[in-house]
């Protein structure tokens, strides 16, 4: 890490100065495999980087500035993309050993829509293996560590995206969020990680899914601004995903004329939570009061135990679909965790996963009954800062015992429900470390998400402190 290194400039500022002709799109992207040559090594951000591929992107998208037709405000910009999404021409392993040498014959509906809208594909970043963990060491590359302090983790399971973002090789990055694994890394990492509702982001190529519809694919940036950029590339419906179909259009929200109301809750029963997420929570409770919310108390619309025993179950099924699908090989193949988790998914019977599916049913019922009457919830993203890079979990929480389960107590549930989770940066921990809340929308009312980030972000009173150089 040093001090002497050029901050990097956000999307917005690049998108900016692309339009008005003060650098151009090769010259963006020579600054980004700069900055992945000189911190990668440390900070294993990235698995793959497509330099003669994103060079080729890159100069098609000087040469439509040259002639004044470029597309929009991303063409030119460099963004990367996780490594259990699918890029033709790039590996996509999974994490895994089993899909080591695996390349997709096609481009997931998000990536497609970057391309098309020029944006400049750098690479793919690191994943734990099937996106399991709330850690991101992968079995093939490695940990991912965080930009902040490398003895730390930056969570998982977008370790790597997260950590490309805050320590500025690129400002954008495609994720993917089945338990808190983009809103959490952003937390733990000073971004915004916006988990959207199921459909918002349309999908059609890809790995199989680990857990039914809990996972959506999540978009991550450095700045608001950057990360309705990138939102409003890469949302909206496509006929080949009909759930990207039963959506209202993009721009729907709160209707003009009365105040959003938001209910809060900072704490979840017999939940671990660091008292300073907790106060950053009520901060952000004052600040949105100030700004002409209304906010009521309320209590966590779920059931953290049932979410917890359904997801274990269905993830469990879903990693042994897809360690069978490599049968001779993955128990030699497959990490310890994930060998043991597909070991208690091949012990399932039918009757326990559709008493899985049974909960699920239930688990929405009773948010929805519990809904009530607010916009969205505020509530912390994760219950702590991030820990140690060898730990499986923090040690301690709030002068508690840690537990390895402890850090999705208000993500997972978002993912069962399939509405949009949004995680935000507020002031730091008082041990400098980035601290995130989250503002959690109906489902479909991702627009109303970032109408309350963008309120918080007006009349916030803090200073967030400079992304490390590297």
């Amino acid at each position: 890490m040093t001090d002497t290194t050029p901050p990097p400039l956000d999307a917005a500022a690049m998108s900016s100065s692309l339009a008005e002709g003060r650098c151009r799109p090769s010259e963006l992207l020579e600054d980004c495999l700069a900055r992945i040559a000189r911190a990668n090594a440390v900070l294993g951000a990235f698995v793959h980087v497509d330099e003669a591929g994103s060079r080729r992107a890159a100069e098609a998208a000087d040469r439509r500035h040259a002639e004044g037709s470029r597309i929009g405000p991303l063409d030119g910009v460099p963004v990367a993309v996780k490594d259990n999404l699918w890029v033709v021409g790039m590996p996509a392993r999974w994490g895994s050993r089993m899909w080591a040498e695996f390349v997709p014959p096609l481009d997931d509906i998000p990536v497609e829509r970057l391309r098309a809208a020029g944006a400049v594909i750098v690479g793919k970043t690191n994943t734990p293996e099937f996106a399991l963990s709330g850690r991101t060491d992968s079995p093939l590359h490695g940990p991912a560590r965080n930009p902040w302090d490398p003895n730390l983790t930056p969570g998982g399971s977008s370790g790597g995206s997260v950590a490309a973002i805050a320590s500025g090789m690129v400002p954008l990055s495609l994720a993917t969020d089945a338990g808190g694994s983009t809103r959490l890394p952003a937390s733990y990492t000073g971004l915004y990680g916006l988990r959207p509702s199921n459909g918002r982001i349309a999908r059609r190529h890809g790995f199989p899914p680990m857990a039914l519809d809990f996972q959506a694919v999540g978009i991550l940036a450095r700045s608001l601004g950057d990360l309705r950029l990138l939102y409003e590339c890469v949302a909206g419906p496509d006929e080949r995903d009909p759930s990207s179909l039963r959506l209202p259009p993009l721009g729907s929200g709160v209707p003009e004329g009365r105040p959003l109301r938001i209910g809060v809750f900072a704490k979840c029963e017999g939940e671990l939570v660091d008292p300073e997420v907790k106060a950053a929570v009520e901060e952000c409770a004052a600040l949105l009061a100030k700004a002409g919310c209304e906010v009521v108390r309320r209590t966590a619309p779920y059931d953290v135990r049932q979410v917890r025993s359904v997801w274990g179950t269905l993830s469990a099924a879903g990693a042994a679909r897809a360690a069978c699908m490599h049968p001779d090989t993955w128990r030699a193949q497959a990490s310890r965790p994930i060998a043991a988790t597909a070991e208690r998914g091949l012990a399932l019977t039918a009757v326990d996963y559709v008493r899985a599916v049974d909960g699920l049913a239930q688990i929405r019922g009773a948010v929805a009954d519990a809904w009530g009457d607010v916009d969205a919830f505020l509530c912390p993203s994760a219950v702590s800062p991030a820990w140690p890079i060898n730990d499986e979990y923090p040690a301690a929480i709030g002068g508690q015992p840690g537990h390895a389960a402890a850090q999705n107590a208000f993500a997972t549930w978002v993912n069962a429900v399939g509405y949009p989770g949004l995680s935000i940066p507020v002031r730091p921990h008082a041990d400098g470390l980035p601290l995130g809340i989250q503002v959690v929308g109906r489902f479909g009312g991702d627009d109303t998400v970032l109408a309350v980030a963008r309120r918080l972000e007006d009349v916030a009173t803090w200073t967030r402190p400079l992304f490390p150089g590297w």
